[in-house]
């Protein structure tokens, strides 16, 4: 099974993820069956609650958009953005009420207003986001932050070692390592960064959009 999965992902192309269904059973693997109790987790931090407008950036196939959606309840609301049209449709066919879904990139988050969410994460997606472009797209997602509102971004520990079956684990922490640290790019973007930390396989910050 591991050598199929090294096939498969390492003939997987770009960084949209198309192959995102494979993308998603390498990481269930990779967390060792923890991957539902970090992600809990990851929404713990944000803060998500009930009533809540949150946006994730980088859904793929909206894993992270489910259990936020349970988070945020019925007067709550989820948008999901990723680039890939294919991790999008499935996506919507397996959203949950007040859950929405579209395609697009960090960097370009001009579909959505000022300050229209009370609640931005993106896990797992900013080391895909050119090098040149990752401060643009924390400051589109500070700009679609509302004052007071909260940022959460989860991406690879470079400091841990990834799962061998993964073909490109080499490529992932080296980009990884590349983006630098989350909390200078949160910060640079105009946020006060409240905690930072690790979980298996990965490193994150939340942070605030200070009040008016």
């Amino acid at each position: 099974m591991h050598g199929a999965l090294r096939r498969a992902h390492g003939r997987q192309g770009g960084t949209t993820l198309d192959r995102f269904r494979l993308n998603g059973l390498v990481r269930s693997v990779a967390f060792a069956g923890r991957r539902g109790r970090v992600y809990r987790r990851i929404v713990e931090l944000s803060g998500t609650g009930p009533g809540d407008r949150v946006l994730d950036v980088g859904c793929s196939s909206g894993y992270l958009v489910r259990l936020l959606a349970a988070a945020a309840g019925p007067s709550g609301s989820v948008t999901g953005l990723d680039p890939s049209e294919g991790a999008i449709a499935y996506a919507r066919r397996r959203g949950p009420g007040g859950a929405s879904f579209t395609v697009g990139v960090a960097q370009d988050l001009s579909a959505f207003a000022d300050g229209a969410f009370d609640v931005v994460t993106s896990t797992l997606a900013l080391h895909h986001v050119p090098a040149r472009k990752r401060q643009d797209a924390l400051r589109e997602m500070y700009r679609v932050t509302r004052a007071g509102g909260r940022l959460l971004i989860a991406d690879f520990d470079p400091s841990r070692r990834a799962p061998r079956l993964h073909a490109g684990a080499a490529r992932m922490r080296q980009a990884a390592a590349a983006t630098g640290p989350l909390d200078d790019l949160a910060v640079t973007a105009g946020y006060r960064a409240e905690s930072a930390g690790t979980l298996p396989l990965l490193r994150y910050v939340t942070a605030v959009r200070p009040p008016a």
